[in-house]
């Protein structure tokens, strides 16, 4: 899918992109705010953009975007997946 934005030269130039690296940086923005949104997980977005895992790292923490809080349910729904002993 292609989608045509138009942004304002001044913006771009204000914001320090270059046509070149603009529509890059607006589909890093995207899929980081729907990783925030918890659609996507972190590896999703990692795979989508194509980065290795320290480049997706630095992305996330650019983004300041933290690491999934789990809770004990969490833990207990993934445990009960275990193999009982």
């Amino acid at each position: 899918m292609e989608i045509v934005m138009q942004v304002p030269e001044q913006v771009a130039k204000t914001l320090g992109y270059s046509r070149d690296t603009l529509p890059r940086r607006a589909l890093e923005a995207l899929l980081v705010d729907e990783c925030s949104r918890g659609r996507l997980s972190r590896g999703k977005v990692a795979e989508l953009l194509g980065l290795g895992f320290s480049e997706a790292e630095r992305l996330f923490k650019t983004a300041r975007l933290p690491y999934p809080v789990k809770s004990a349910a969490d833990d207990a729904l993934q445990n009960a997946s275990l193999p009982k002993r």
